[in-house]
């Protein structure tokens, strides 16, 4: 295949994988039917009519389908999410058609996947220059992932929050590496600035990729590490500056930067207080949250579990152990590079989990959907242990087989749900086609992964595992 059909065949399956599970869900699932989606539409058309929700004030949307929240409870979030939504929600709402406006909200965010996948994509090649097929088996895990599927089919912010801290993460190696041309130094405070005006969670991950541009300004010590220290404090600047304004507005409408009702969740919710401690220790919380590539409603408990190990964690704690080993392997300024990534990777990754062990101890709701932000950075590593064993390609078969099995029952499971009060409608055939979608999606980039492998000379994969320089 010569190198302009390749790069459409693997174009083609990264759109495809990247809407198929998306798509599939919003047909599948009827609008407004989740506790949050109304609440988020409704914050852009409040956006349209140029005003900022209010938690105490509800909805202005008025659906007559699906779950009303009786609170605002998505106020708290920065408005960016809701700016793009705006003007598609807006013409809609106002003109009567709540529903259409939903369902197209849902469409919007589809495309926002597809900008996680190629995200996701550019993480991939900055961590591992050196192995192409690893950019098609990150992308391949994420459009896969249980929460990929169902928050790129509904209305939620978490898939552009995602998307824009993986951007960062990629321009943030790519910096690490030496890649210090003013494109990327823009790209990454552009990408910090939208974190912060996406999402108060992923402000802190933003934070500590602008600190670690300064700790490898610091161990560079050459006369381009200046470049570095301008994109760290670049990207705080753009953050304080474009979301600092709505922080305060939280602070000044109910006491805190994040701008939470825990008392009132408490009240109304049945959930209660705990310490960190205690949180943190519960097996409940990790049974809960981590399930990103298997759901419990087809399983026995003893399967679900090994599922979650042997699909998630695994993969992730394998692909760390490799990229350190290939790390270490490499010439010093690069191996510098690359253990800094790594450090980062795991901060950013235990730096989620705590911040959800603090949001569920502040009488917050344990949601898996919290963990899949881990997802885009695992991705490559997991990619890593399934495709560095000697016959790989079997392994992955297996991994991706099973997953588009588990995705076939997860869409059955949603479409056979039963609700008690008025919902609005379905489309079957149209959410297994869009499965169908996923399906070839995910088989063209298993296919065109294998062929980039097996088209790479064995003398570079022997010497260069995860990036050039290696000894």
């Amino acid at each position: 295949m010569n190198l302009s059909r390749r790069r459409v065949w693997e174009h083609g399956a990264l759109v495809l994988i990247a809407i198929g599970g998306p798509l599939a869900q919003a047909f599948s699932s009827p609008i407004y039917s989740s506790g949050d989606e109304a609440a988020h539409v409704d914050y852009a058309l409040q956006v349209w009519h140029g005003q900022l929700p209010v938690f105490e004030d509800g909805l202005i949307l008025g659906n007559t389908v699906g779950f009303v929240p009786s609170a605002q409870w998505t106020a708290q979030h920065p408005p960016l999410f809701y700016a793009l939504l705006a003007p598609v929600v807006g013409p809609l709402a106002d003109a009567g058609m709540v529903n259409a406006a939903g369902m197209a909200a849902r469409l919007v965010v589809v495309l926002l996947s597809v900008a996680l996948i190629y995200a996701v994509r550019a993480t991939a090649r900055a961590l591992v220059p050196a192995r192409p097929e690893i950019a098609l088996v990150a992308p391949l895990i994420v459009g896969a992932s249980v929460w990929f599927t169902r928050l790129g089919g509904s209305v939620y912010n978490d898939i552009l929050a995602a998307t824009v801290v993986a951007i960062a993460c990629a321009m943030f190696v790519r910096l690490l590496r030496g890649h210090r041309e003013w494109i990327d130094v823009g790209v990454f405070v552009a990408a910090c600035a939208a974190s912060a005006t996406t999402r108060l969670s992923v402000v802190p991950i933003a934070v500590l990729f602008a600190a670690m541009l300064l700790v490898g300004a610091m161990t560079a010590r050459t006369n381009r590490s200046g470049r570095l220290v301008f994109a760290s404090a670049a990207a705080l600047l753009a953050m304080l500056a474009t979301s600092g304004w709505f922080y305060l507005r939280n602070v000044m409408l109910t006491g805190s930067v994040s701008g939470g009702h825990p008392d009132w969740a408490v009240e109304r919710t049945g959930r209660t207080f705990q310490t960190p401690w205690d949180v943190a220790l519960d097996p409940d919380f990790w049974v809960r949250m981590l399930p990103q590539f298997s759901t419990s409603s087809a399983w026995s408990t003893r399967v679900f579990l090994l599922s979650v190990l042997m699909l998630f964690i695994v993969p992730a704690v394998v692909g760390v152990v490799l990229y350190l080993r290939a790390a270490l392997t490499q010439i010093p300024p690069q191996r510098t590079a690359s253990l800094l990534a790594l450090l980062t990777i795991a901060c950013a990754t235990g730096g989620i989990a705590v911040m959800q062990i603090l949001h569920v101890a502040g009488a917050g709701s344990a949601l898996p959907r919290y963990f899949f932000a881990l997802v885009p950075f695992l991705a490559p590593l997991m990619a890593l242990a399934l495709v560095l064993p000697r016959r790989w390609p079997i392994l992955l078969v297996v991994w991706v087989l099973l997953r588009l099995v588990l995705s076939a029952t997860e869409l059955t499971a949603t479409l056979e749900r039963v609700f008690s009060g008025p919902q609005g409608p379905i489309y079957p055939a149209a959410a297994w086609t869009s499965l169908a979608l996923l399906v070839v999606g995910a088989l063209g980039l298993l296919a065109a992964a294998i062929s980039r492998a097996r088209s790479m000379p064995s003398a570079v994969i022997a010497t260069s595992t995860i990036a050039p320089g290696g000894r």
